[in-house]
């Protein structure tokens, strides 16, 4: 039997860590050949070079593509989409898939759906129907819904949207959930002793705040503001209760140089650790065992309510996602700010109100019905291919 060959387009941790069980279930089963296209942050020592950790995990590289422009400036990402377009096609013209997959809504989902549609591939996206606000990738991910064949939907919300809105074909849309649950549940558990030690910084008491913060295409120009008050923020909140801060460093975006240069006059501060990444067995459980999420990151919205973790969203980036419950918006005000972590932290009837919420974001393995769906549709279907209802 001749094997379905997949590719998958990944620029970045994040959308890796979400595909990560997809690329699972596909490669253990024996109809499904793999590979994977590395590309934007993955190559970036400046984002922890995480390219090794796919190799780590086993998967085939097809090809590595430099599509990042390190830069602060709105030409990055456009040019960074030229290149991967131009770069992707000669490599699917070489690896000849079936299926073209991809995740959410950045330089790689836009690159991939327009290679997809001009060289006749199926288009796999997940996270379509899903609206952002204020966020320059919000129409990215409308667009790539209309060009992708293929829909995979964290939501039913969005499934219906996909339906309802954007007109797409209810054979091509699945309700599946968000594969990255799956990274939560089957992570090995280790504990904070071990955790400290790899970073090198004491959370062994447990008390401490994840922060995970990005520019907001929008706001560009006062991503440097807005970082300078919400560290500020949590340096109150943690002198004022004895806690520890633990950081990302922020994505690729228009103002995270800006972003950086700001964390570069709070790194050496006792209350907080800076990671340009973390390997998913560190990250999984620093969530875990973690007291609240602040910042603006999706992971709030998405991976949050399965943690049963309170999250102080700061700023505009994420509003208009459906959320769990789980999620307080707060201005970019240092009392607002304070005050939405201590509820977080210590209010203890709301914490109890999240830990029995159930996630919207859940439909048992969502890598298991992705793998299933992928395994009834015959590539050469062009029910699939040829698409009607474009307005």
């Amino acid at each position: 039997m001749q094997k379905k060959k997949v590719l998958v387009v990944t620029g970045i941790r994040s959308e890796y860590d979400i595909v990560y069980p997809v690329l699972s279930h596909l490669s253990r089963r024996s109809e499904f050949e793999v590979k994977v296209v590395v590309s934007s942050a993955h190559l970036s020592d400046w984002h922890g070079y995480t390219v090794q950790r796919i190799e780590e995990d086993g998967f085939v590289i097809a090809d590595r593509i430099d599509s990042l422009f390190m830069t602060n400036r709105e030409t990055q990402r456009p040019k960074g989409v030229g290149i991967l377009t131009y770069a992707l096609a000669q490599t699917v013209e070489r690896e000849a898939p079936d299926f073209l997959l991809v995740v959410g809504d950045r330089e790689e989902s836009i690159a991939t759906a327009i290679v997809g549609n001009y060289m006749n591939v199926l288009t796999v996206h997940i996270g379509g129907g899903d609206p952002v606000w204020g966020n320059g990738d919000d129409p990215v991910r409308v667009a790539v819904s209309k060009l992708a064949h293929i829909h995979f939907t964290t939501t039913q919300n969005y499934a219906d949207n996909l339906v309802n809105h954007l007109h797409e074909d209810a054979f091509r849309v699945l309700f599946t959930g968000n594969p990255a649950m799956s990274n939560i549940h089957n992570t090995p558990a280790i504990s904070l002793q071990e955790l400290s030690a790899y970073m090198n910084f004491d959370i062994t008491d447990g008390n401490y705040i994840v922060l995970v913060k990005h520019p907001l295409s929008s706001e560009k120009d006062i991503a440097a503001e807005q970082m300078k008050i919400a560290l500020d923020s949590l340096e109150v909140f943690a002198k004022k209760h004895n806690y520890k801060v633990v950081a990302s460093y922020p994505n690729t975006d228009p103002g995270a140089y800006d972003i950086l240069s700001v964390i570069k006059e709070f790194e050496s501060k006792p209350f907080i650790h800076f990671n340009k990444t973390l390997p998913r067995l560190q990250f999984v459980n620093l969530l875990r065992h973690a007291k609240a999420l602040a910042g603006n990151s999706s992971m709030g919205i998405l991976e949050a309510p399965s943690y049963k973790l309170p999250v102080v969203n700061i700023g505009r980036r994420q509003q208009g996602r459906l959320t769990a419950g789980n999620v307080v918006f707060v201005d970019y005000q240092q009392d607002e700010i304070v005050h939405s972590l201590e509820k977080a932290c210590f209010d203890e009837t709301y914490r109890s109100y999240i830990s029995g919420l159930q996630s919207p974001y859940e439909n048992g393995d969502a890598a298991l019905l992705m793998a299933d769906f992928l395994s009834s549709v015959d590539p050469k279907d062009k029910k699939f291919l040829v698409k009607s209802n474009l307005c």
